[in-house]
């Protein structure tokens, strides 16, 4: 492991020092071809950057049935006086302010949330714009992980209020800690096109790191225009680990860890050396817009699968640090969701928008023989319309409508839960 770090951090270092070394011969070549006019124009001041403020705030209401999830404002009790069973609930969802500080190949990014909840960091990294070539970035910090499309799509630019569910629950905050390459074909290139990613992360979201693992995330993906046309298709993996503190506690197997998995429908306990649970996660996507007389037409859809190392009742990936209240993530979950979207924009600054999303967290239980609400199944219907009033001032109203498996096991579940969700919002980007 030591070794490894040493390599990894001995590359970087070789890379950075190929650019420098690149710059003083092209000096030292100039010299000898006695350019005099380059000589003699005046030095640049390489410590002065340029400095982008930029951000985007959005207010919301949501109107949503007793049971829905709200995401501004205090969670709800399902306990409110309304007789109908609706609550409400005012906020704002994100206040995002973002610095931009550009010196030569460099660039700083640090991105702020700011919510009556209060002030969270969302970004911090460094990014080499051009490492030895113009093909390859490192990027360092905490950024956006390079899973699918959805996690990269700005907030701001979404057509739905939220991720979908299953993105939510397995890259919670959507960034990690980490470090990637990004190689990007330029323009001159027959490959121009494609971008391919790859990165290793903490695991934990933004938050600190609790073990002597990194998660690797890959990305590859193409996307090509043809006169009025569109595409883009793309493969990412996903390849981790959660820690699983469950070692040493059992006396009766003092050097051995507790997991369980799902066989002929029920859960059974078993026990491995490996401290460590396996989270790996597989995803297809892809992208299609159109330009039509009706305005552009946009499909794009991604589908994802793998195994989910979680707690008893959460499904959710870990998404903080603190060994006291440390949980075990061993309940290996097999899992298959994804989405589609369709985005019609029409003659006039609107837009329809019709998505459709599903999550099954557990493929290896059916409905009548899950009796855990983590293995619920779901699918999500939501339509809605997109006012760009003007170029930085959007108003959005979009209505989410859940189906839930009917789980005879559950009694919350055993009929359709009563969790519509209505929410407008508006936006103002800068």
């Amino acid at each position: 492991m030591i070794m490894k770090k040493f390599l990894t951090s001995m590359f970087v270092v070789a890379m950075l020092t190929t650019v420098n070394t690149n710059a003083q011969e092209m000096n030292v070549k100039d010299s000898l071809n006695g350019n005099k006019s380059q000589s003699e124009k005046p030095k640049e001041d390489k410590t002065k950057g340029k400095l982008k403020i930029s951000g985007y705030i959005q207010v919301q209401d949501e109107i949503g049935q007793e049971k829905a999830k709200s995401k501004v404002g205090q969670t709800t009790s399902h306990q409110e006086s309304d007789p109908n069973g609706y609550f409400n609930r005012f906020g704002i969802r994100r206040g995002r302010l973002k610095f931009t500080y550009d010196i030569s190949i460099v660039t700083g990014i640090f991105q702020l949330d700011i919510t009556e909840k209060g002030l969270g960091l969302k970004d911090a990294y460094l990014q080499v714009n051009k490492l030895g070539t113009t093909w390859l970035q490192f990027k360092a910090g905490i950024f956006d992980r390079p899973f699918g499309h959805e996690i990269r799509y700005s907030s701001s630019r979404r057509e739905s209020p939220e991720r979908t569910t299953l993105f939510q629950d397995l890259f919670p905050d959507e960034r990690d800690l980490g470090a990637s390459f990004v190689v990007v074909a330029p323009k001159t290139s027959k490959m121009y096109g494609f971008d391919f990613e790859i990165g290793a992360f903490s695991g934990n979201g933004i938050k600190k790191v609790d073990d002597s693992r990194f998660d690797f995330i890959g990305r590859l993906h193409y996307e090509k225009t043809i006169n009025r046309v569109t595409f883009g298709v793309g493969a990412s993996v996903y390849a981790g680990f959660v820690n699983n503190y469950t070692m040493n506690k059992d006396s009766l197997h003092p050097d051995k860890a507790t997991v369980y998995k799902v066989s002929n429908g029920v859960w059974e306990q078993s026990y491995t050396s490996n401290q460590y649970s396996q989270r790996n996660y597989y995803g297809l996507e892809a992208q299609l817009s159109i330009k039509t007389m009706l305005g552009n037409t946009t499909l794009r859809g991604e589908y994802l699968f793998g195994c989910q190392p979680s707690q008893s009742n959460n499904f959710t990936s870990p998404a903080k640090n603190a060994f006291a209240t440390a949980s075990a993530f061993n309940y290996l979950r097999y899992f298959s969701g994804g989405h589609v979207y369709l985005v019609q924009d029409l003659k006039v600054p609107l837009k329809l928008v019709f998505k459709y999303a599903y999550l099954d967290p557990n493929t290896k239980m059916n409905a009548d023989e899950v009796t855990n609400s983590a293995d619920v199944a779901t699918h999500t219907v939501g339509v809605g319309l997109v006012w760009d009033i003007i170029k930085p001032l959007r108003l959005m109203a979009y209505y989410d409508i859940p189906f839930n498996e009917k789980c005879t096991k559950i009694s919350s579940y055993n009929a359709d839960r009563q969790d519509n969700l209505l929410t407008i919002r508006l936006q103002y980007k800068f």
